[in-house]
């Protein structure tokens, strides 16, 4: 009876759009060439029952329809390398002849051993396939991409003439159909409940403005092209994973920018290519050009390339390839956003967009047939120069390791083996321009090593440009991102009296708890990056705890130890359950979180305050709200939502703006307001939230939302005006963009002074905390010297661009304030503390604010 339903509901829904799209659909031999196909492999329309353009493919159908090319052809096998948040499939068609098929994992090893320098010198190339990835729509309203790939993967499975059989015989060809299945949805959904069969190109149609916060992104709303590097998502996991299983010759990344644009693609901007890319993978990415330019020639479509787009963020996926020794190639293909949009150019039909990926993606494979001992050539040649570049250097490897933090060191350990970079363990403790690394704490990552370019760039600050214009972020350097100790080991022979075994595979840290059942209470220290996880779990019991706010040291857990600024106790005496079930939950929630909890027999501690003392204040679970909606902060928004959902399973409720006035806010204890206005609130919003901080509610707000809290007089801040530039009466019309594009603060790192002693900043042990910053808000600290925990320091800037001008726009500015209003608080944190999920280092920030900004004075 389902097979049944489910056939009916589809004959149904096929035949209603059929009837929605008539008149509207494009032959086959629009996109492809008009050559013999395979009977027994269905088109795209014959699966569909309507052609492609017509309607926005949902993620279901197309990976239906890549499975059912891999059941009817040989040419054709496909795997899963992961699932979306929302657990759609993540795919690789792979597309080569049938003999290669049948030899493909032998195919596999042997390209992988072009990427070590040890036995690359003896392989034979000349009859060697070349490897190209095609990957459509990381950005899910970018639908032109994600719907080319079936008539791009149609084409190869089922065409029948000589020049695919040479195609086939000498490249493997994998296709990734959708880099964002959930955005991809998202969108599809969106422009297919709003399309007319009148088609109506008004770029004023609802059609064209999917509503906040939009189909770009994925799940948590996160930009997928800009987390090849953090892999903080599974789309990206395992994407990368699955790139270095193959390590493919080009890498193409199709993509979509404003509807009046024509296409660009690579190379980008000549002086925006990062200095670790070598000028051998640009020559020939010009090279690979000028394929597209011909063919985007033959059909009259304009073009440009060598403008306005970088290559320098190694965390896309145009820019990651180039660093593997790849040729990474942006597509960005004019979009119609929906179906049919007025434009400068006239009328754009969404075929016309899909047409053009097709395009570009066989001119991409035309441009490997004919240069494949090339680029196979130049992947030897790029892992081989890479280790004569490593001995070049003078030192020989990067340490690093946090004592105290078993969650970070994890965290960038597994970062690092995604990226297939050897790690080392430390063989005995050492000491290294004042700071002691310890061997389980510590790790080290030798220079020579065929990842040596792209180690290089997670570890280096970088300080000078050639450029001053950047489309992403100008640094990314990982231990600071981390907030970890590391320097360098200059000496190859001490390198090598301290380098131990391989890390194979990163573990996750585990908990226990230590000592038999406590006698008055358990104890667990603050440091670790997930103690937050831990206490959470404990409070959504029942429990109640509280928090050191003065270190102390004491017998627990059959061992002497010493207690930092924010240990959290668990007492027995007040708890409202029985004393074997506290100790069952305080043990679960030690391995839960993957920390060390103790337990203590005594009040009595050998020094510092004693665990009666009043100087531990009791904590409240904290039961967040985040106003979302129009106006906000989509990206920031998410990363909060992430933040707490999958590292520290904390709930938060997100209410549209518009929605506020209706919600009862003493249900709630902690309101994150992220950067963004807030002006929808209205006058009701505006006093209830005054009320609400009044009678003891926390905000914590990034940004420019501080300002909108100023406006609305609910803090007071003294805002640091940029210098004013002194230009001369004329200046060339045509440096316009370039001046003023130059002068901002491009996604650096500055360095902070913080007080460990203040509740936001508990856990943390050095006085000093770099700080991910874009953008120039800059604000005074306040008179009262305990509301600054933190600021910035004399020449804060630590690596990444900044104007001139604002070199030194942050030093001794405020970093955070905090504001007493009434019973409750608002925590200004002037730059996002969670930057693309991966900002650890100051995640612990935001987290104190959760738990602890309730208690502050």
């Amino acid at each position: 009876m389902r097979k049944l339903f489910l056939f009916s509901f589809l004959f149904f829904w096929v035949a209603g759009m059929n009837a929605l799209a008539a008149g509207n659909a494009k032959p086959l031999d629009y996109f492809l060439d008009d050559i013999p196909y395979a009977d027994e492999v269905p088109s795209p329309e014959e699966f569909l029952g309507f052609q492609i353009g017509e309607w926005h493919l949902h993620h279901a159908l197309l990976a239906q329809y890549m499975d059912l090319l891999a059941e009817s052809s040989p040419r054709a096998s496909i795997y899963e390398y992961g699932r979306s948040h929302e657990h759609r499939p993540l795919q690789h068609l792979v597309i080569t002849s049938e003999e290669n098929q049948q030899r493909l994992e032998e195919i596999r090893e042997r390209h992988l051993q072009l990427t070590d320098p040890a036995v690359s010198g003896d392989l034979d190339i000349s009859e060697m396939p070349l490897v190209v990835l095609l990957g459509y729509g990381v950005h899910g309203n970018e639908p032109s991409a994600h719907n080319a790939a079936p008539l791009v993967a149609y084409h190869l499975v089922a065409g029948q003439d000589d020049y695919i059989e040479e195609v086939l015989d000498n490249m493997v060809i994998i296709i990734d159909p959708s880099l964002n299945p959930d955005g991809q949805d998202r969108f599809a959904s969106w422009v297919n409940r709003h399309r007319s069969k009148t088609l109506n190109p008004d770029p004023s149609n609802r059609e064209f403005r999917d509503v906040w916060p939009g189909s770009r992104t994925n799940h948590y709303w996160f930009d997928l092209n800009r987390d090849w590097l953090p892999v903080v998502h599974p789309e990206s996991r395992g994407r990368v994973k699955a790139y270095h299983q193959w390590k493919p010759n080009i890498n193409t990344d199709h993509h979509e920018f404003g509807s009046n644009n024509t296409f660009f693609f690579q190379p980008g901007e000549p002086a925006r290519v990062n200095h670790r890319t070598p000028q051998r993978t640009d020559d020939l990415t010009l090279e690979v050009a000028k394929y597209h330019a011909a063919a985007f020639d033959a059909i009259g479509q304009p073009y440009y390339m060598q403008q306005g787009f970088d290559d320098f963020y190694y965390g896309k996926g145009s820019s990651y390839p180039d660093v593997h020794g790849s040729i990474g190639i942006l597509f960005e293909q004019a979009s119609s956003r929906g179906h049919r949009r007025e434009t400068d150019h006239g009328i754009l039909d969404f075929a016309q967009t899909i047409r053009n990926q097709v395009v570009v993606s066989f001119s991409t494979i035309e441009a490997g047939l004919e240069m494949r001992t090339t680029l196979l050539d130049h992947l030897r040649w790029f892992y081989r120069t890479a280790l004569e570049e490593a001995e070049s250097k003078g030192f020989a490897a990067y340490i690093f390791g946090d004592p105290y933090d078993r969650g970070r060191n994890y965290h960038k350990l597994d970062i690092l083996d995604h990226h297939e970079i050897k790690v080392y363990e430390l063989t005995e403790p050492v000491e290294l321009d004042g700071q002691r690394y310890e061997p389980g704490r510590a790790w080290l990552v030798p220079l020579e090593q065929p990842q040596y370019r792209l180690v290089q760039s997670v570890f280096e600050t970088v300080h000078t440009f050639e450029d001053s214009l950047f489309y992403d972020v100008s640094t990314w350097t990982k231990p600071l991102a981390f907030n970890l100790p590391y320097t360098t080991i200059d000496s190859h022979r001490q390198l090598r009296s301290l380098l131990g075994d391989k890390v194979a595979q990163p573990e996750r840290p585990s908990g226990a708890l230590h000592g038999e059942k406590a006698g008055m209470a358990y104890v667990f220290d603050w440091d670790e990056f997930y103690a937050p996880k831990a206490l959470y779990a404990l409070q959504r019991k029942g429990l109640r705890t509280r928090v050191a706010t003065s270190p102390f040291h004491m017998q627990a857990g059959g061992e002497k130890r010493a207690f930092h600024y924010g240990a959290v106790i668990v007492p027995l005496q007040s708890q409202e359950m029985p004393e074997a079930d506290v100790h069952e939950l305080v043990r679960n929630a030690a391995e839960y979180a993957g920390i060390d909890i103790y337990a203590a027999e005594t009040s009595l501690v050998a020094e510092g305050i004693h665990l009666g003392s009043p100087s531990f204040r009791n904590l409240h679970k904290p039961n967040v709200i985040m106003p979302i909606g129009r106006g906000t902060n989509s990206r920031e928004a998410g990363e909060v939502w992430h933040l707490l959902d999958q590292r520290f399973s904390m709930p938060v409720t997100k209410v549209e703006l518009d929605r506020m006035t209706g919600v009862d806010l003493s249900r709630y204890n902690v309101m994150v307001m992220v950067s963004g206005s807030y002006n929808n609130l209205g006058e009701r919003g505006v006093k209830a939230l005054s009320d609400w901080i009044e009678n003891g509610g926390t905000v914590v707000a990034f940004g420019s939302a501080n300002r909108w809290l100023k406006q609305q007089e609910l803090i007071e801040m003294t805002w640091v005006e940029t210098p004013e530039v002194d230009d001369p009466v004329m200046l060339p019309y045509s440096s316009m963009r370039d001046i003023r594009g130059a002068r901002r603060i491009s996604g650096s790192i500055f360095n902070t002074h913080i007080d460990t002693t203040h509740p936001l900043f508990y856990g943390y042990r050095n006085g000093n905390l770099p700080i991910h910053v874009s953008g120039t808000l800059a604000a005074e600290p306040t008179d009262n010297p305990f509301a600054n925990p933190m600021i910035f320091t004399e020449d804060a800037l630590l690596s990444g661009y900044a104007w001139e001008g604002y070199k030194d726009l942050l030093d001794e500015t405020a970093g955070v304030v905090v504001h007493r209003k009434g019973r409750g608080n608002v925590i200004s944190l002037m730059h996002n503390p969670n930057f693309r999920g991966y900002w650890f280092g100051t995640g612990k920030m935001f987290m104190n604010s959760l738990f602890f900004g309730g208690m502050i004075r």
